[in-house]
């Protein structure tokens, strides 16, 4: 399990409001294990700062962690929450995942840590929380919803998301809930996630991205070079444009950046247009 605290280190927390959410962060980890029956001792944890890893020893039942410790999350999130300012609220996400791990002599390692750090660092699931206000960001590997959370009728399987995972070196899918969406805020498909899909066929429908020549001219144009620099190549037309779109969502305004580019080069096409209105939908800042 790998924990992160949504806009840790937002410019209007203070060091006392830092210290309060890092406090309340373990409150509510704890409150939440010993409601759910997993002993915490029994748990491996090392604190990475602005969130936590968490290795649970083979005898927790899995299906224990998504179909009770969401709501008990949810529910000690919402204690915690009732009684602190806005620049101390909390806002969580958490990723599950399942596999080898070893211990060494400096803390835990195995390609199952480092790939549930990745999940937990979907750009889509941050822009789901971002736009939606949503207390609990709860994320599944793919191999953990479909082993796990799809094979137990109590851990809400069909409120989940399916969603691209691009972070560094791994490009795959995982699996989003989002829980504690506030009410003048509805959680709906178009609103909860994003719906990344759409975005990239709607970057498939403009020949200028499409099309491969373009599309080299596009990256060299791109004003960004933090970004462009950064989008994997692909010989593949889709691939390389799936990689061009979420590293575009790893940066702030970064859609709006591929956009401004897509306009200079096709600024007439009613693809550009429809283009548009799908990046006028995402949240501003990624």
């Amino acid at each position: 399990m790998a924990v992160d605290i949504a806009g840790y280190n937002n410019p209007s927390r203070t060091m006392a409001h830092l210290r309060e959410v890092h406090e309340g962060l373990w409150s509510v980890l704890k409150g939440s294990f010993a409601e759910t029956g997993v002993p915490w001792d029994v748990c491996f944890v090392e604190n990475t700062g602005d969130g936590a890893m968490i290795l649970l020893p083979p005898e927790i039942a899995k299906a224990d962690l998504v179909a009770q410790l969401p709501e008990r999350l949810h529910a000690e999130l919402r204690r915690y929450n009732a009684v602190h300012s806005e620049p101390a609220r909390i806002q969580l996400r958490v990723a599950l995942n399942a596999g080898e791990v070893q211990r060494g002599g400096q803390g835990a390692v195995g390609k199952a840590i480092s790939a549930t750090f990745r999940v937990l660092d979907a750009p889509a699931a941050k822009a789901a929380q971002k736009a939606t206000g949503a207390d609990l960001a709860l994320l599944a590997s793919d191999t953990f919803y479909h082993d796990v959370v799809a094979e137990d009728p109590a851990a809400a399987a069909g409120d989940y998301a399916r969603i691209p995972v691009s972070v560094k070196e791994t490009s795959t899918v995982a699996w989003l809930r989002l829980l504690g969406v506030p009410k003048e805020r509805p959680q709906t498909p178009s609103a909860s996630v994003p719906d990344f899909t759409a975005l990239v066929e709607a970057l498939m429908d403009v020949q200028c991205v499409r099309n491969s020549d373009s599309r080299r001219l596009l990256l060299e144009m791109f004003p960004r070079r933090e970004i462009a620099s950064q989008v994997s190549y692909y010989p593949q037309d889709r691939l390389h444009v799936i990689a061009l779109a979420t590293t575009c969502l790893r940066f702030a305004g970064g859609l709006r950046c591929l956009l401004d580019v897509v306009l200079t080069i096709d600024p007439h096409s009613p693809e550009v247009a429809r283009l548009a209105e799908v990046i006028d939908r995402w949240p501003e800042d990624h």
